[in-house]
C-alpha cells in the first residue's frame, strides 16, 4: 500500500488533520471551518457555491459549516450585488482574527510536514501534486 497514491495522500490528510485540528479547538475552530476561514481571507466575499468549490466539499456540508460560523459570529451574510436572491459571505472582525491564527497554525504544520525536503524537493512536490490534482479533475469534468 505504500507504493498507492491515494493511500499515501489520505494517510497524509489524516495526519494533517490530527496535528491542526487539536490546535485549532483550542482557539474555538471546528473541524473544516479552517479552509473556510482560510478561503475567506484568501478570496474575500463568495458565495456559499464558491466556498464549496474552491475547498472541495459539498453542498450540505458546506450549509452545515456556514449556518455553525454565522452563528459563532466568525462571517457575515450580505445580498449579493448582481443578484438579490442570492447572497455572499465574507469575514467579521473575528473570523479575520480566527482565520490569521489558524492560518499560522497551518504553517506551523506545513513547515513541520515539509522539514526534510530541500526547497528544490518541495518545488517538485507542488509541481507534481499540482499535475495529480489536474488530472482528476479533468477525470471529474469529463
Amino acid at each position: 500500500m505504500d507504493e498507492e497514491l491515494h493511500f499515501q495522500i489520505l494517510k497524509c490528510f489524516h495526519l494533517f488533520k490530527h496535528c491542526i485540528n487539536p490546535e485549532t479547538s483550542k482557539i474555538d475552530i471546528l473541524p473544516g471551518q479552517n479552509k473556510v476561514l482560510q478561503c475567506l481571507n484568501a478570496y474575500g466575499s463568495l458565495t456559499p457555491k464558491d466556498i464549496g468549490d474552491y475547498c472541495k466539499i459539498d453542498k450540505s456540508t458546506t450549509t452545515s459549516l456556514i449556518n455553525k460560523m454565522l452563528k459563532m459570529g466568525y462571517i457575515q451574510k450580505e445580498s449579493s450585488l448582481n443578484d438579490k436572491r442570492s447572497f455572499v459571505l465574507h469575514l467579521t472582525d473575528l473570523g479575520n482574527e480566527k482565520a490569521k491564527e489558524s492560518l499560522s497554525i497551518c504553517h506551523e504544520v506545513n513547515n513541520k510536514a515539509l522539514s526534510q525536503l530541500n526547497d528544490e524537493e518541495r518545488k517538485t512536490l507542488f509541481k507534481l501534486l499540482n499535475k495529480v490534482n489536474e488530472s482528476l479533475e479533468d477525470e471529474i469534468h469529463e
